[in-house]
């Protein structure tokens, strides 16, 4: 990747790459984990927080949004709007996983470079296919895998981990201060109808609700049970609210998946 002089100089040669990988991060510029297994990183920064980033990870582009641009949802807007083709991953990710191993088997994907090949294969098969927005699904337990279905075409893309591709003509709402996947996977099946999955991989993030830094200082139950109410209110039945299942009885109380009728 290469630098420019000047921040505007430097969105502008990056988007002349095939791709950008931006890492919005907070409060973990000594611990950003997501850079061990995706080296080619571009951090996403607050401006106070852009010189100690710079310090701690010399190796990497950090960039700032504008002073009024403040929490995750403006944030990815602005990398919208900066950005052509882009995938958005959270600065916790630690683990890479095989969701289609069986027992005994390696799940554990740590090598950079096979990563960097999963990431370009869903760029390339989305441009093929005409899609607009890619993502990985969030299976942790082997048993939600479906074997005879390893790709898909709607559904919820965690923004842990996702892809948006040149075109894709969706726009945050500013105003969720979480659950913004949900509204935009919501928005992209209403818009463009279609997206790709490759089911076969999963992104994990470390210790969601208990890790320092990220989201994780401003994110509350509360605002999750809102932000289901109100989602619901835009996108009616195809929010759900989640209940205890068998294979996941641990949940927190507002939590929501979604449902495209098609």
């Amino acid at each position: 990747m290469k630098k420019g002089s000047n921040q505007e100089e430097t969105i502008r040669l990056l988007n002349e790459e095939d791709y950008v990988i931006l890492c919005p991060s907070r409060g973990r510029a000594s611990n950003v984990m997501t850079k061990v297994l995706i080296p080619d990183l571009v951090l996403v920064v607050n401006e106070d927080e852009k010189e100690l980033y710079e310090k701690h990870n010399p190796d990497l582009i950090v960039l700032s949004p504008p002073k009024g641009v403040k929490g995750i949802t403006p944030t990815r807007s602005w990398m919208l709007e900066n950005f052509h083709d882009i995938f958005m991953v959270d600065d916790d990710v630690c683990m890479v996983k095989r969701n289609y191993v069986e027992p005994g088997e390696i799940e554990s994907i740590k090598d950079p470079l096979l990563i960097k090949e999963i990431i370009e294969f869903s760029f390339y098969v989305s441009r093929k296919m005409g899609a607009k927005m890619f993502g990985f699904r969030s299976t942790r337990n082997p048993l939600e895998y479906n074997a005879f279905k390893p790709f898909g075409f709607t559904g919820y893309y965690n923004h842990s981990h996702v892809g948006y591709l040149k075109g894709h003509g969706l726009k945050f709402d500013n105003s969720f201060g979480e659950a913004e996947d949900y509204y935009m996977s919501l928005l992209q099946a209403y818009q463009n109808r279609f997206g790709f999955f490759d089911g076969r991989f999963t992104f994990v993030t470390k210790d969601n609700f208990l890790s320092q830094g990220g989201c994780c200082e401003y994110r509350t139950i509360e605002m999750m049970k809102q932000n289901t109410i109100r989602l619901k209110e835009l996108f009616g039945d195809a929010v759900i609210v989640k209940h205890a299942t068998a294979t996941k009885s641990k949940l927190n109380e507002g939590e929501r998946s979604i449902s495209i009728p098609f």
